[in-house]
């Protein structure tokens, strides 16, 4: 670039306009928001009132911004607002987060605009019911999630349990076909109740989202299933495109809460022992809903590659900065999928190590031993959340297709003999804890 000096880019701008405020707090002294709206461009939003702050100070101020930013500022006359200029400064600046912990840096926020990502750094829903739920999620797809919840529920409906499973992968829904036939699939779905949602309807569909897995027909618990579309959907592709809205009915609602609201309604309804919901992989907003937002218990699915392991120190990096990470960090559980045939034990210790680097990077907290409140685990520390619940490469499972034939005992007690159990301590564990 020929005038590489005097660009400023997308991830540069943001220092810089946190270095200019601070270099001119003492003559500005009032909370600053730095509000970076959906082009990327950075404006400062200051507490109090105009007329309050020296003149020559705010112009100063104003300047420096509009040459440090480049494009990604203001002109100057334009670079500052004040909150008392706002139509609803509470509700605007409602989710503006603190820009570091510093204290030079008290009284600094950064509000940022966003189409799609936000979600990864909300705080969780409130939720009335109590019924443990948990959430698979991978950062790739195409590593064996959806085979591992299907041999799940199973394994808890032969236990006796009622299972309830939200198919959430919307662009890609898998989990509804392989544990619904056709006939079994019931009239509406997940993509069915939003757009009706959109409206005020969704009551009327509400019954009809429900089908009864055939999979679990012989055995003493029930599989039921929410899919992504039934068979009175129809027109696919333009509810998918309409059921990200922002509103229910005649009412602003954000669509985590819309979907904590299918949640439960169906909790409060079909009163299930267990909710598994099947997320999209990567860094969707699904995911970030289902995996930070839902009072769930996040299976973090991986394969050991140098992709899963760039794919979670980006994700972790951005929760490091999670206001309320210290609300979910502790319900995540790695799991090492496909673990190959040969070298087993080797693969394991290779996984461990990979998931410790990016858990002690970003997750962990950094204390002495002897700190017991610490989020602190040792390599080795067989509770820690590094450390993988295993699913062993099959060959049975390679055309894994339970609507043919059921569930083989045997073959999913060798693959996911090691994770099931794991999963049941799990379960006993939050039943555990719940009575107490």
């Amino acid at each position: 670039m020929n005038n590489q000096k005097a660009t400023v880019l997308f991830h540069d701008a943001l220092q810089r306009a946190v270095e200019v405020s601070l270099r001119w707090r003492r003559e500005i002294p009032t909370k600053i928001t730095l509000v970076r709206d959906l082009r990327g461009r950075i404006r400062p939003v200051l507490s109090g009132r105009r007329d309050e702050l020296d003149t020559a100070a705010l112009d100063g101020y104003r300047q420096a911004l509009t040459d440090s930013l480049g494009r990604y500022g203001f002109p100057s006359q334009r670079a500052l607002l004040f909150e008392d200029e706002l139509a609803e400064p509470d509700v605007i600046l409602a989710e503006r987060r603190p820009l570091g912990d510093e204290p030079e840096r008290e009284g600094l926020f950064l509000l940022d605009r966003q189409v799609i990502g936000q979600d990864w750094m909300r705080g969780s829903l409130a939720r009335t019911t109590t019924n443990p739920r948990v959430t698979f999620y991978g950062i790739k797809g195409g590593v064996g999630r959806s085979t591992a919840l299907v041999n799940w529920a199973w394994h808890l409906a032969e236990q006796g349990k009622r299972v309830l499973v939200f198919d959430l992968d919307l662009e890609s829904p898998g989990v509804s076909s392989t544990l619904l036939s056709e006939q079994h699939r019931p009239d509406f779905g997940i993509v069915d109740w939003f757009v009706e949602d959109g409206v005020g309807q969704a009551a009327f569909i509400e019954p009809e989202l429900v089908g009864i897995s055939p999979l679990a027909q012989d055995l003493a618990g029930e599989v039921m299933v929410v899919p992504a579309y039934g068979q009175l959907t129809g027109g696919y592709l333009p509810k998918l495109a309409r059921c990200y809205a922002e509103f229910s009915g005649s009412q602003p609602m954000s669509w985590a809460e819309r979907l904590n609201r299918l949640v439960e309604s169906l909790e409060q309804r079909h009163a299930p022992d267990v909710v598994i919901l099947d997320s999209r992989a990567g860094l969707h907003d699904i995911a970030a809903v289902l995996v930070t937002r839902m009072d769930a218990d996040t299976l973090l699915f991986g394969i050991d590659s140098g992709q899963t392991w760039a794919g979670y120190r980006m994700l972790f990096e951005h929760w490091n900065r999670h206001p309320n990470v210290e609300a979910f960090r502790h319900r995540l559980q790695m799991v090492a999928s496909l673990v190959p045939e040969t070298g087993r034990d080797e693969y394991l210790r290779r996984f461990r190590e990979h998931a410790w680097d990016v858990f002690r990077d970003q997750l962990y907290d950094q204390a002495e031993p002897e700190d017991l409140e610490a989020f602190s685990f040792d390599l080795h520390d067989e509770a820690a959340p590094h450390v993988p619940w295993p699913i062993f490469w099959h060959r049975a499972l390679q055309e894994f297709d339970p609507a043919q034939g059921g569930i083989d005992a045997r073959t999913a007690q060798e693959s996911l003999g090691r994770f099931m159990e794991s999963l049941d301590q799990w379960l006993l564990a939050t039943a555990v804890e719940e009575r107490s």
